[in-house]
Protein backbone atom coordinates (compact mmCIF):
# COMPACT_ATOMS: atom_id res chain seq x y z
CA UNK A 1 0.00 0.00 0.00
CA UNK A 2 2.67 2.40 0.92
CA UNK A 3 4.46 1.58 -1.97
CA UNK A 4 1.61 2.79 -4.36
CA UNK A 5 1.13 5.74 -2.52
CA UNK A 6 4.89 6.74 -2.43
CA UNK A 7 4.52 5.67 -5.91
CA UNK A 8 1.47 8.56 -6.84
CA UNK A 9 3.63 10.86 -5.18
CA UNK A 10 6.32 10.42 -7.10
CA UNK A 11 4.99 10.87 -9.96
CA UNK A 12 2.80 13.94 -8.92
CA UNK A 13 6.05 15.82 -7.78
CA UNK A 14 7.47 14.94 -11.31
CA UNK A 15 4.63 15.95 -13.30
CA UNK A 16 4.67 19.33 -10.85
CA UNK A 17 8.40 19.35 -11.96
CA UNK A 18 7.85 18.91 -15.45
CA UNK A 19 4.99 21.77 -15.72
CA UNK A 20 7.08 24.36 -13.65
CA UNK A 21 9.86 23.94 -16.29
CA UNK A 22 7.68 23.80 -19.24
CA UNK A 23 5.72 27.00 -17.98
CA UNK A 24 9.10 28.79 -16.74
CA UNK A 25 10.17 28.02 -20.34
CA UNK A 26 6.73 29.40 -22.25
CA UNK A 27 7.20 33.15 -19.50
CA UNK A 28 9.62 34.71 -22.02
CA UNK A 29 7.40 34.70 -25.44
CA UNK A 30 4.78 35.99 -23.48
CA UNK A 31 6.92 38.50 -21.88
CA UNK A 32 7.72 39.16 -25.28
CA UNK A 33 4.30 39.46 -26.61
CA UNK A 34 3.19 41.37 -23.44
CA UNK A 35 6.22 43.98 -24.00
CA UNK A 36 5.58 44.53 -27.63
CA UNK A 37 1.50 44.76 -27.63
CA UNK A 38 1.35 46.61 -24.84
CA UNK A 39 4.51 49.01 -25.20
CA UNK A 40 6.86 49.24 -22.23
CA UNK A 41 9.95 49.40 -24.14
CA UNK A 42 11.43 52.77 -22.90
CA UNK A 43 9.15 52.36 -19.51
CA UNK A 44 11.23 49.18 -18.11
CA UNK A 45 13.92 46.72 -18.96
CA UNK A 46 12.86 43.55 -20.83
CA UNK A 47 15.32 41.23 -19.02
CA UNK A 48 14.55 41.66 -15.12
CA UNK A 49 10.51 41.46 -16.48
CA UNK A 50 11.02 38.55 -18.30
CA UNK A 51 12.56 36.63 -15.89
CA UNK A 52 10.21 37.95 -13.39
CA UNK A 53 7.20 36.92 -15.69
CA UNK A 54 8.90 33.36 -16.01
CA UNK A 55 9.44 32.52 -12.66
CA UNK A 56 5.93 33.87 -11.85
CA UNK A 57 4.98 31.56 -14.68
CA UNK A 58 6.85 28.62 -13.26
CA UNK A 59 5.83 29.19 -9.58
CA UNK A 60 1.54 28.51 -11.35
CA UNK A 61 3.18 25.50 -13.06
CA UNK A 62 3.98 23.70 -10.06
CA UNK A 63 0.94 23.88 -8.63
CA UNK A 64 -1.29 23.16 -11.44
CA UNK A 65 0.84 20.64 -12.43
CA UNK A 66 0.31 19.37 -8.81
CA UNK A 67 -3.39 20.13 -9.01
CA UNK A 68 -3.45 18.38 -12.57
CA UNK A 69 -2.27 15.45 -10.62
CA UNK A 70 -4.47 15.36 -8.26
CA UNK A 71 -7.43 15.84 -9.95
CA UNK A 72 -6.59 13.17 -12.91
CA UNK A 73 -6.15 10.57 -10.08
CA UNK A 74 -10.06 11.64 -9.02
CA UNK A 75 -11.28 12.07 -11.84
CA UNK A 76 -9.28 9.29 -14.41
CA UNK A 77 -8.92 6.81 -11.78
CA UNK A 78 -11.32 4.04 -13.45
CA UNK A 79 -10.04 4.60 -16.65
CA UNK A 80 -6.64 3.71 -18.68
CA UNK A 81 -4.84 5.99 -20.64
CA UNK A 82 -5.84 5.04 -24.37
CA UNK A 83 -9.69 5.49 -22.87
CA UNK A 84 -8.99 9.31 -22.00
CA UNK A 85 -10.55 12.14 -24.41
CA UNK A 86 -7.70 14.54 -24.36
CA UNK A 87 -10.51 17.51 -25.07
CA UNK A 88 -12.33 16.50 -22.59
CA UNK A 89 -9.16 15.95 -20.11
CA UNK A 90 -7.69 19.60 -21.38
CA UNK A 91 -11.05 21.26 -20.71
CA UNK A 92 -12.08 19.97 -17.40
CA UNK A 93 -8.40 20.46 -16.16
CA UNK A 94 -8.69 23.87 -17.34
CA UNK A 95 -11.33 24.53 -15.05
CA UNK A 96 -10.64 22.65 -12.06
CA UNK A 97 -7.15 24.26 -11.85
CA UNK A 98 -7.94 27.48 -12.83
CA UNK A 99 -10.73 27.67 -10.00
CA UNK A 100 -8.13 25.66 -7.84
CA UNK A 101 -4.86 27.89 -8.04
CA UNK A 102 -6.50 31.57 -7.28
CA UNK A 103 -8.68 30.23 -4.40
CA UNK A 104 -4.85 29.17 -2.62
CA UNK A 105 -3.62 32.40 -4.70
CA UNK A 106 -6.22 34.43 -2.48
CA UNK A 107 -6.35 32.45 0.58
CA UNK A 108 -2.40 32.21 0.79
CA UNK A 109 -0.89 35.49 -0.57
CA UNK A 110 -4.26 37.80 0.22
CA UNK A 111 -4.33 39.08 -3.44
CA UNK A 112 -7.18 41.16 -4.56
CA UNK A 113 -10.42 39.17 -6.23
CA UNK A 114 -9.52 41.07 -10.11
CA UNK A 115 -5.87 39.92 -9.60
CA UNK A 116 -7.03 36.45 -8.57
CA UNK A 117 -9.16 36.15 -11.65
CA UNK A 118 -6.32 37.16 -13.95
CA UNK A 119 -4.83 34.57 -12.48
CA UNK A 120 -6.99 32.04 -12.96
CA UNK A 121 -7.90 33.08 -16.62
CA UNK A 122 -4.02 32.59 -17.04
CA UNK A 123 -3.84 29.37 -15.13
CA UNK A 124 -6.47 27.49 -16.57
CA UNK A 125 -5.93 28.24 -20.06
CA UNK A 126 -2.45 27.01 -20.05
CA UNK A 127 -3.23 24.10 -17.65
CA UNK A 128 -5.94 23.44 -20.29
CA UNK A 129 -3.09 23.10 -22.90
CA UNK A 130 -0.75 21.79 -20.74
CA UNK A 131 -3.02 18.87 -20.10
CA UNK A 132 -4.14 18.45 -23.45
CA UNK A 133 -0.51 18.06 -24.59
CA UNK A 134 0.48 15.68 -21.86
CA UNK A 135 -2.43 13.08 -22.69
CA UNK A 136 -1.96 13.18 -26.38
CA UNK A 137 1.64 12.88 -25.99
CA UNK A 138 0.91 10.44 -23.48
CA UNK A 139 -1.58 8.24 -25.60
CA UNK A 140 1.36 8.62 -28.72
CA UNK A 141 3.12 6.73 -27.07
CA UNK A 142 1.26 4.26 -26.00
CA UNK A 143 -0.44 3.60 -28.96
CA UNK A 144 3.25 3.04 -30.63
CA UNK A 145 4.70 0.35 -28.48
CA UNK A 146 0.63 -0.59 -27.76
CA UNK A 147 1.99 -1.77 -24.41
CA UNK A 148 -0.46 -1.65 -21.04
CA UNK A 149 -0.02 -0.09 -17.80
CA UNK A 150 0.77 -4.09 -16.22
CA UNK A 151 3.97 -3.92 -18.63
CA UNK A 152 4.90 -1.13 -16.72
CA UNK A 153 4.07 -2.42 -13.46
CA UNK A 154 7.77 -3.91 -11.48
CA UNK A 155 8.01 -6.94 -11.40
CA UNK A 156 6.53 -7.79 -14.59
CA UNK A 157 9.84 -7.90 -16.68
CA UNK A 158 10.81 -10.84 -18.27
CA UNK A 159 14.26 -12.35 -18.70
CA UNK A 160 15.91 -12.95 -21.82
CA UNK A 161 16.23 -16.26 -22.77
CA UNK A 162 19.66 -17.92 -21.93
CA UNK A 163 21.44 -17.87 -25.34
CA UNK A 164 23.51 -21.37 -26.02
CA UNK A 165 26.86 -20.81 -27.50
CA UNK A 166 28.75 -23.69 -29.56
CA UNK A 167 32.61 -24.39 -27.98
CA UNK A 168 34.52 -25.34 -31.12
Amino acid sequence: MFKNIFRRLRGAAGNAIVWCATWFLAGFPLALINHTIFGGWGEYPFWPTALGTAQTMAGLGLFAGAGFSLYLGIAGRKRRLKELKPGWVGLSTALAVGVLVPVFGVYLGDAPLARALEIAAYTGVFSGLSALGQVKIAQKALASGEGGLDELEPGAEQALPAVETETV
